[in-house]
């Protein structure tokens, strides 16, 4: 298969994928402009009711707050029994604390998690990737409005604030979140700030984000020793900021996490440990009961609810509700007006954002409620006693709030529609691409000569057809990126139509080209295989694959996908033990031994380079080669091949002990796994053992095929690794010789050594030119240099209990290419796919998952001083997908133990 081609259909692949994801994930559109209020006219409660009974129309309750917001602090950490927060439960026995679990919305990472708190809307996963380059929030928000509102607005924590807000704030202290080694001083810098400011009263709104929390549950997770620590630390802060401003009834204190952390220390995941996070207010002017049950709320309800305590319109495209049990200091004529404005303002955005929404059922109470609401404001001189007409009120605010929430839910429906057509597209062009691919791989179906000539002659009315059809859905239903009639949307359909009409063009060539062969019972030898055994392998294989990609259309199996891989790694190593049994039961010829039959027929196309041999030769010279393996025995007299089988089952046996070496998925993800045991602070010098055993099984398996300076490199970036974990305090220094203040300086080092693998084939290369060899052959340097740079680049990104699972996988790979794969007989296509399932599961036996709260973020800063995007980003990555990337570059240094089809 030629590489030009080869590289046009990957830039298709790219193109299609990127139309998909955007297609798959949309950017939400909102309202513009942002409220004001005379967006919510008084008149309808002001007409024939008497001025002595109306209330402010735009009360509040606190004129200063005191925001808090602690980094992946999650529901548990408070509210939990074995909690370390004892200064806030002390002030929850007094009566000060009106106490919340705010449900957080996917995704649960920072940035979008900001914007719910100070829109009340609900941002989306594209916001995960905006997470790391977050720009101004131009969306209406309470920030804006307590600036129009003329209020001192001061904040200190998390820079991010500072990019989505950059013209904000009166004076601030911007951390980075992305230096997570760093949970001391990330937080030391936050609180240096907290008592001059109190003291010296100069402010209105003061934000506080401290990211220590989260930093230490990305190094440790939740269990680690270090937590309680951190939240005594964060609880002592509270106590003082309270403290500070107990004589001053009008400052509010808001304590809450942005989300919460899961049971591995990360986030950005659905599960109950990050979407459940705390939300207390705090105030002196509180006197509640203390047998109160703690209510969940939504995350988003935050904004309208503050924007309500501080007599602020509601951002507009808020989706929150107001919590009225936590407007304390109000009365119920003025909660209810703060929820009908409320209602008022959601139904906008219903309006925005649905067509039929005057018929929405949400929408319909709303109106029924407006008139109750305000026949229960003339009904309290109907001489009603006071207490049922507040309990009358009561039951109205109850409606009101199912009314917002009925019509919120609808919103965030509409708001989630996928662009179907897009979608459809993009899937059929990508799997058209896949199968000219496939077909591709098979010499057979080469089409020259007059199929290529043809294909012109196709490819105008697919052009016109597929043409007309797109003019027709796009002029029936004009919505989606593939029918916008700007440039760049024409740019994009022009494109995507060459792509799709040229690929549809390729595939009914090649197919009738296929036909015509078979037709005329013409075979070939590039897709025989004479009672091979690889061929049911292959096939496998093959539809193995596709049956994984079909399994994606459930969401069960995209949540547990690693029991597909397991299962076909076992399944895989299995056939394999089968395939050389027989091969040595059986005593198989090899397909060259085919060749030598079908020459004798003298039938060699030296025109299209293969074998013409008609069904009565096929049968004769499967006769033959029948015949004579029955008479050959030099199969059996090489003895039971023992070092195969042996191989196979050793690797199935490590396939059996990774699986348990860390638990993922959902169903089990709670389950006590090895990784789990050896993390314990008690089993740190089982963890050292595991870790310095595995580097040197490591350096043991990769000696032979190294050169002296490969060797000698590999050997110390593998001392400089346990150096590093030395430094970090995850293993122990059993010479006491390898203590450093910093481990930065030697993950550098391990950096400077993977640079030595990859320059030293190089400089192979150059001497070996300078020495007079016009065509060096250094390819098996290249290749060599290059999976060593990755095993050290792996084994140093890696958790320190999974180093030995790399080992493992390491092990695997050399037992495959050195011993199992030496006795058996597989084409490319099959090998690659053969390797693609180990590394899939080997990416699983990491412990990650579909979930983003799996990726290790730590790994990102390993070795760096500040936070530095293209490189954070290429070492998560990398860290990451380390399994699949140690395994794929096997095939390539492989491909001359396998036969079959070299493309």
């Amino acid at each position: 298969m030629e590489s030009p081609y080869i590289t046009y259909k990957f830039v298709c692949i790219l193109f299609v994928y990127a139309v998909f994801l955007r297609s798959f994930f949309p950017i939400r559109n909102g309202l513009p402009g942002f409220s004001s209020q005379s967006d919510f006219s008084p008149e309808m409660f002001s007409k024939n009711i008497n001025s002595d009974i109306r209330s402010p129309f735009n009360p509040y309750v606190f004129e200063k707050m005191v925001f808090v917001l602690i980094d992946a602090l999650r529901a548990d950490f408070v509210f939990g029994k074995q909690t370390t927060m004892t200064n806030l439960q002390d002030l929850w026995a007094k009566g000060k604390v009106i106490r919340y679990i705010a449900r957080v919305h996917p995704p649960t990472v920072t940035l979008p998690r900001i914007k719910a708190l100070t829109t009340g809307s609900i941002p989306g996963f594209v916001d995960v990737v905006l997470n790391f380059g977050s720009t101004e929030l131009h969306e209406d928000n309470i920030i804006e409005q307590m600036i129009k509102a003329k209020k001192s607005v001061k904040f200190y924590g998390d820079d991010t604030w500072i990019r989505l807000f950059p013209r904000h704030f009166e004076d601030s202290d911007g951390t980075t979140s992305f230096i997570v080694t760093d949970y001391t001083e990330v937080d030391d810098n936050v609180t240096r700030h907290v008592s001059p400011t109190l003291t010296s009263g100069q402010f209105d709104i003061l934000i506080l984000h401290y990211l220590g929390l989260d930093h230490i549950g990305h190094l440790a997770g939740p269990s680690s020793p270090l937590i309680p620590p951190k939240l005594q630390e964060m609880d002592s802060i509270i106590k003082d900021i309270y403290h500070h401003v107990e004589q001053d009834t009008n400052t509010l204190i808001v304590v809450c996490g942005d989300h919460g952390m899961s049971d591995q220390g990360g986030h950005g995941g659905a599960t109950p440990s990050e979407t459940r996070v705390p939300l207390l207010f705090i105030s002196p002017k509180f006197n509640r009961h203390t047998d109160e049950e703690i209510m969940e709320v939504d995350q988003v309800d935050v904004a309208p609810t503050l924007s309500v305590v501080f007599g602020l319109p509601i951002p507009k495209n808020n989706l929150g509700v107001v919590i009225y049990n936590a407007l304390e200091g109000l009365s119920t004529e003025e909660k209810l007006l703060a929820l009908w404005k409320n209602a008022l303002q959601v139904s906008r955005v219903l309006e925005y954002n649905l067509g039929d929404w005057e018929l929405d059922e949400g929408y319909l109470e709303f109106q029924r409620l407006a008139m109750v609401h305000r026949n229960w404001l003339m009904s309290e001189s109907d001489g009603v006693p006071r207490s049922d007409w507040l309990k009358e009120g009561d039951k109205i605010g109850i409606r009101y709030t199912q009314a917002i929430r009925t019509m919120t839910e609808n919103i965030s429906s509409s708001l989630t529609q996928y662009d179907i057509y897009s979608l459809t597209v993009s899937v059929a062009t990508l799997w058209l691409i896949l199968l000219t691919l496939l077909l591709k791989l098979y010499p057979s179906t080469a089409v020259q000569g007059q199929g290529q000539s043809q294909s012109m002659i196709l490819y105008i009315p697919f052009t016109l057809t597929i043409l007309f059809g797109h003019v027709m859905v796009c002029t029936s239903s004009p919505t989606g990126q593939l029918c916008r009639t700007d440039p760049s949307g024409l740019l994009l359909q022009a494109f995507l139509l060459l792509v799709v009409c040229g690929s549809a063009t390729e595939l009914v060539i090649v197919v009738s080209h296929f036909s015509s062969l078979r037709m005329r019972k013409i075979w070939f030898v590039g897709s025989l295989s004479v009672s091979s055994l690889s061929c049911p392998l292959g096939v496998s294989l093959t539809l193995g694959t596709i049956c994984h990609t079909l399994s994606l259309l459930s969401s069960s199996f995209v949540e547990e996908e690693h029991q597909t891989w397991y299962f076909y790694t076992i399944t895989v190593h299995l056939g394999l033990i089968v395939m050389v049994i027989q091969k040595y039961v059986s005593g198989i010829y090899t397909k060259t031994r085919c060749h030598s039959k079908f020459e004798q027929y003298g039938a060699y196309d030296q025109h299209d380079g293969r074998y013409n041999v008609t069904d009565e030769d096929m049968k004769q010279t499967v006769r033959e080669i029948e015949q004579e393996s029955e008479d050959r025995p030099s199969e059996k007299e090489t003895g039971f091949p023992w070092h195969p089988v042996m191989a196979a089952m050793l690797i199935l046996v490590l396939c059996r002990v990774l699986r348990t070496w860390n638990q993922t998925g959902n169903k089990w993800l709670d389950q006590p796994d090895v990784g789990d045991w050896l993390v314990i602070p008690e089993n740190k010098f089982l963890l050292s053992v595991t870790m310095g055993v595995g580097l040197i099984v490591v350096a043991m398996v990769k000696w032979a095929g190294q050169s002296c300076v490969q060797r000698g490199v590999f050997v110390t970036g593998l001392i400089c690794i346990y150096w590093y974990r030395v430094t970090t305090s995850a293993v122990n220094d059993p010479l006491q010789l390898l203590r450093v203040e910093n481990g930065t300086s030697v993950a550098q080092l391990v950096f400077l050594l993977v640079g030595g693998c990859m320059i030293y084939p190089l400089m192979v290369h150059t001497h070996r030119r300078l020495q007079g060899d016009k065509t060096p052959d250094v390819a098996s340097l290249y290749c060599g240099s290059l999976q060593y740079g990755c095993i050290l680049l792996s084994l140093l990104l890696s958790k320190p209990h999974n180093v030995a699972m790399f080992v493992m996988v390491v092990v695997q790979e050399h037992l495959v290419d050195h011993v199992l794969l030496q006795h058996v007989s597989l084409s490319t296509p099959s090998i690659t796919l053969y390797y693609l399932w180990m590394g899939m599961a080997a990416f699983f036996y990491q412990g990650n998952s579909n979930s983003i709260s799996t990726v290790d973020v730590s790994a990102g800063y390993t070795g760096l001083t500040d936070y530095q995007p293209v490189l954070v980003g290429c070492l998560i990555a990398l860290s990451t997908y380390s399994g699949p990337v140690i395994l794929a570059g096997q095939p390539s240094q492989t491909a001359g133990h396998f036969t079959g089809d070299q493309t």
